[in-house]
């Protein structure tokens, strides 16, 4: 669980550091935006965000909230608080950029239902196929 501190700076200093942040990891390329994000989360921030992220990509593809939750270990009511938001429009920007960059949104829900599948490929002829694409990426 991360720790926040009950000393908030504020709005317009909180803006300007997220600003900072963002045009930081854009500027970025893969290799070093890895370490960058290794060096400044710790294992709990990695874990809640890639969780969060996933959890909206299953939602956006459709994933009842019961289905998220079970899959990727999270509380019904954490995957019904993300939905909403979405169904609001809260994630419409994220939304957008994952179906915008059509590869990589192809990448990362097959490498979400490599791990939601525990790594067991498909039933059926070449089946071994899209796990070895994706072991031999890495």
């Amino acid at each position: 669980m991360t720790n926040v501190s009950k000393r908030k700076l504020q709005p317009s200093h909180l803006n300007k550091l997220y600003t900072e942040l963002a045009k930081t990891i854009v500027s970025l390329d893969k290799k070093s935006a890895d370490i960058f994000l290794d060096e400044l989360l710790g294992d709990e921030e990695k874990i809640m965000i890639a969780k969060r992220l996933a959890a909206i990509v299953m939602l956006i593809e459709k994933n009842s909230v019961y289905r998220v939750a079970q899959l990727l270990l999270l509380s019904p009511s954490t995957v019904a608080q993300l939905k909403d938001k979405l169904t609001t429009g809260k994630y419409m920007r994220i939304e957008h950029m994952l179906k915008r960059r059509k590869k990589e949104y192809a990448d990362f829900w097959n490498t979400l239902e490599v791990i939601l599948r525990a790594g067991m490929p498909p039933q059926g002829r070449g089946r071994w196929k899209s796990t070895i694409n994706l072991l031999n990426k890495r």
